[in-house]
């Protein structure tokens, strides 16, 4: 059974090497946010504004939950996901987690640059935006640090994760 799943902070590239490592080892890829926006036909930030940022984090609780109904899979979670209860404990649990390191300064080049504006920091000038990041990194690196891998910016491609799959035997 190959159930891979990448946590890491928003722009870390979760997303884009999900798709070519699912693509590789010819398994689905699922984005978290993406599947619980389909599933309530509402955005991430809708949820938030709607609902609180409590009553998301139980949604994305519930989804880990499901995943056990799955058998193969590369998922990206949302960048939150892993950072509250016991949601990284579950995600070890369900699969081989592998988090995405990257400095904050790297995090708000790439986020500052990005095509997609994210609703959290949409607006921040580069020195605010990298204030936040580093305050929400110092946060939530303890989460991620969790993982059963911990990828540095080399290691981080589709080939890297196979070998590390290919060394634990999975």
């Amino acid at each position: 059974m190959k159930r891979v799943i990448l946590v890491g902070f928003m722009g870390s590239g979760k997303s884009t090497l999900g798709k070519k490592l699912a693509n590789k080892l010819q398994v689905p890829f699922i984005d978290s946010d993406t599947e619980i926006e389909n599933h309530f036909q509402k955005s991430v930030g809708e949820l938030f504004a709607e609902h609180g940022e409590s009553h998301f984090r139980e949604l994305e609780r519930e989804y880990i939950e499901a995943l056990d109904l799955r058998v193969d899979f590369v998922l990206a979670t949302g960048g939150g996901m892993p950072c509250f209860g016991d949601n990284m404990e579950k995600l070890n649990k369900v699969g081989t987690t592998f988090y995405l390191e990257r400095s904050a300064k790297e995090l708000a080049h790439r986020l500052a640059n990005a095509k997609q504006q994210r609703p959290l920091i949409s607006g921040m000038e580069k020195e605010e935006l990298l204030e936040f990041i580093e305050s929400k990194l110092q946060e939530r690196e303890e989460y991620y640090k969790k993982a059963k891998v911990i990828l540095g910016r080399e290691e981080q491609t589709a080939e890297g994760i196979m070998s590390f799959l290919e060394h634990l035997h999975l």
